[in-house]
This record gives structure tokens, C-alpha cells and sequence, in this order.
């Protein structure tokens, strides 16, 4: 598959960004909480699930819409 330069930069850069962030997501989720107290956490709600997965979908949306800029 032959790449324009603009879509090669373009390739190149999204995974530089990805990994980055998915390093970044790791290494929160590898953390320890800071909350030792003893005390129960709060579950995981389908809305905050669902949340999650509303604001990821803006995201992919508003990457998108920069590809069609380019």
C-alpha cells in the first residue's frame, strides 16, 4: 500500500500518540490507590461505563473530522 507523504507523517504521528497514551493509561491502572483506609470502594456503575464510552466516541468522532481536514 503506497502512502502519501501527508498520510505517512499523519500514520506516523497517531501511533506515537497512541502509544503514548496507552503507556500513560497503563501506568495509571498499575498504580496503588491512595485510599488505605480500610474503607470498601465504590463499584463500577454501568453509567460509568457508559460514560466512558460516550466520551471515547467523541473522541474517535473529532478525530475523524481532523482526518477530513487533511
Amino acid at each position: 500500500m503506497e502512502l502519501e507523504p501527508r498520510q505517512r507523517n499523519a500514520l506516523i504521528v497517531g501511533a506515537m500518540v497512541g502509544a503514548v497514551l496507552g503507556a500513560g493509561v497503563g501506568w495509571l491502572l498499575a498504580q496503588p490507590t491512595e485510599d488505605d483506609s480500610g474503607e470498601p470502594k465504590k463499584p463500577i456503575r454501568p453509567g460509568d461505563v457508559l460514560k466512558l464510552a460516550k466520551n471515547a466516541a467523541g473522541l474517535l468522532r473529532q478525530l475523524d473530522d481532523l482526518r477530513h481536514r487533511m
